[in-house]
């Protein structure tokens, strides 16, 4: 009766020892099975997401030849309205405006050179106080441009304003000098 006094917590602290490495050891197997698992589900969202991204880039890479294609026609276009085109009759120029000083003046000076027949384009830049203009030479020139922008009250080029469009500009529009104190 001694002994099985003696084994009976033996065997249960055996038991108990057993029955947990068993549960953990079945556990572990089925974290290291689901681990594998997410290992696995990870690679793939992993490969999906690069070739999505890959998918994306030469998306972007076909988007991108398309549009240079495009800005490569826009460009001829440019290069033939601003230099000469297959008839030789279109022109770019550049005419200095330094006494343009603000909108105002900007819409003015567009205003008179949408009179001249012949401009096909123009910019008016106000803060460079130049104007950049296409035209058909066969249909105007450079002093027919000026003449339209110093009648407006404007000096362009070397060419003065003409005086009494001048006088008649708002003060915002006059040389500092000349403005009402």
């Amino acid at each position: 009766m001694k002994n099985f006094k003696f084994k009976f917590p033996v065997i249960t602290v055996f038991s108990v020892i057993v029955i947990i490495t068993l549960l953990f050891s079945g556990c572990s197997k089925q974290d290291k099975k689901e681990i594998t698992e997410n290992k696995q589900q990870n690679a793939e969202t992993t490969q999906q997401q690069n070739k999505s991204q890959q998918d994306d880039s030469k998306q972007m890479n076909h988007d991108n030849m398309d549009m240079s294609k495009d800005q490569k026609t826009e460009m001829n276009h440019d290069k033939m309205d601003m230099g000469k085109d297959n008839k030789g009759n279109m022109e770019h120029k550049m005419i200095k405006i330094p006494s343009a000083q603000c909108d105002i003046c900007k819409g003015k000076i567009t205003k008179a050179i949408k009179k001249v027949n012949g401009v096909k384009s123009f910019e008016v830049d106000i803060d460079n106080h130049v104007v950049h203009v296409n035209f058909d030479n066969t249909l105007t020139d450079l002093s027919r441009i000026e003449k339209a922008i110093t009648s407006a009250g404007y000096d362009a080029n070397n060419k003065k304003a003409d005086p009494e469009a001048y006088a008649k500009l708002d003060e915002c529009c006059k040389r500092p000098e000349d403005r009402k104190k």
